[in-house]
């Protein structure tokens, strides 16, 4: 009879995790957890066929840098009034997963397959706006599905360990990006062409599909919010998250400050892969080895950062984050080779890695359980009109004064955003509210200041 190493498996995953303090969770949240890591590194395994080749697809159907800057815009708009939506249909049903497997889990995934088969059916100009437009239906439903699954997150994952869980998270996710990058990369180059691209995309469905049966089974807890967990009308409901949000101050600044900031990222963000492309000259092969090689480092940063959380708490690791961010655009300023660009990337993994696991924890500690949701969806749909708006003038900038100044904005911007943050925060602004049901992640989110 073979041993049986389903033990040796767990202690692998405490150690890989760094979770071990299970007295906090019941056996349906330690079962909700392990699904969603699982969810994760399927969803990650996906998003690694074809994040990085999104624009290198593009480019092979004939697209422009003006298209691709426009696509980044139009796929914002599409997901703008998207999280609200996906708010409204939790608030009235008081169901989380199932939404979760409508938008992200199945219309996302399914976009793939129908992204992979654009260039059968479309050529030319019509098939690049084909693909625009398959990629702002996934964008859509993604963002529907962002405030249920935050929501069902927060009640899954307890307090004390969400720093970890989500770093450990992001670090397995990263880990299986790093596996499937050179594979992504190898079919590329050895399958060439339009096919190649294709067959990632196929590929990548795959993967999200069974993600999409995993989250399946995760169990959903009673939610605090939605008409039937509260015995309110549903547009009751609604009025009441309204009311809750417009008198939260410290929620309401973070939207401001995370506006900027997203406004400062998309300044320079869609740009990347095209000026390694045209500016430098680079392969798709040498910027999946490189994506490969630099997350390696993310995964190290990622596995402390979520101890760091739970340790100094989400807004102390949240100002650190953005005072280092900022610096990552001005050393592209100087990148020429794939050395500079990866020691670039490793730089931007390490001062991201903080922002990344606190961003989640901060703002479930703004928002009110019984409106989490609500505030997710607001909080999302803020960050989208500033996704809207950055891409146009980046495009501009990119075709004018060069990626030059797409960075130094952006740097700006980001550093502007990351200031006003600290600033706040060390007046003691951007702490939850006084409610009674927030006292715990008050105490919580002080006791960073106090380290």
């Amino acid at each position: 009879m073979a041993p049986d190493i389903r033990p040796h498996l767990g202690r692998l995953a405490s150690r890989l995790t760094d979770i071990d303090a299970t007295d906090h969770a019941t056996p349906d949240q330690e079962r909700g957890m392990r699904l969603l890591w699982l969810d994760g590194i399927l969803a990650s395994a996906s998003s690694a066929f074809y994040a990085e080749f999104v624009v290198l697809y593009m480019l092979a159907l004939g697209a422009s840098s003006t298209v691709i800057g426009l696509r980044a815009s139009i796929n914002g708009a599409a997901a703008l009034a998207a999280p609200l939506i996906g708010a409204y249909l939790v608030s009235r049903t008081g169901a989380r997963k199932r939404w979760v497997l409508w938008g992200p889990g199945g219309i996302a995934r399914l976009a793939l397959l129908a992204m992979a088969v654009v260039p059968w059916v479309a050529q030319g100009e019509g098939a690049v706006w084909a693909l625009v437009a398959l990629l702002s239906l996934q964008g859509f439903a993604s963002s529907a599905g962002m405030p249920a699954h935050h929501s069902l997150l927060g009640d899954v994952v307890p307090l004390p360990i969400r720093g970890r869980f989500l770093g450990s998270s992001m670090m397995l996710n990263n880990i299986a990006t790093v596996v499937v990058l050179p594979l992504a990369g190898f079919l590329v180059a050895r399958i060439g062409g339009l096919g190649g691209y294709q067959t990632l995309f196929f590929l990548a469905a795959l993967a999200g599909l069974g993600a999409t049966s995993l989250y399946w089974r995760i169990p959903e807890p009673p939610a605090e919010e939605g008409a039937a967990a509260r015995g309110a009308a549903p547009a009751g409901g609604l009025r009441d998250a309204w009311q809750s949000l417009r008198t939260n101050r410290p929620f309401l600044l973070f939207c401001v400050i995370n506006f900027v900031w997203t406004l400062g990222i998309n300044i320079s963000g869609p740009f990347f892969t095209v000026h390694m492309v045209e500016g430098l000259g680079f392969t798709a092969d040498t910027i999946a080895y490189l994506a490969t090689v630099t997350t390696l480092f993310n995964v190290v940063a990622l596995r402390y950062a979520g101890t760091l959380v739970d340790r100094h708490g989400a807004p102390k690791m949240t100002a650190i984050a953005m005072l280092l961010v900022p610096l990552m655009p001005l050393l592209w300023v100087f990148a020429r080779t794939p050395l500079h660009i990866g020691v670039a990337k490793v730089y931007g993994f390490i001062a991201w890695a903080g922002f990344h696991v606190a961003a989640l924890p901060m703002l479930l500690l703004l928002a009110p359980p019984r409106h989490r949701s609500q505030y997710v969806a607001v909080f999302n749909t803020v960050n989208g009109v500033a996704g809207v708006i950055a891409p146009l003038p980046a495009a501009w900038l990119y075709a004018n004064w060069g990626f030059t100044s797409n960075l130094l904005i952006s740097a700006g911007g980001r550093m502007a955003a990351g200031l006003l943050f600290v600033w706040l925060w060390r007046r003691g602004v951007l702490l939850p509210g006084q409610e009674p049901a927030a006292e715990p992640e008050r105490a919580l989110a002080r006791a960073g200041e106090e380290i």
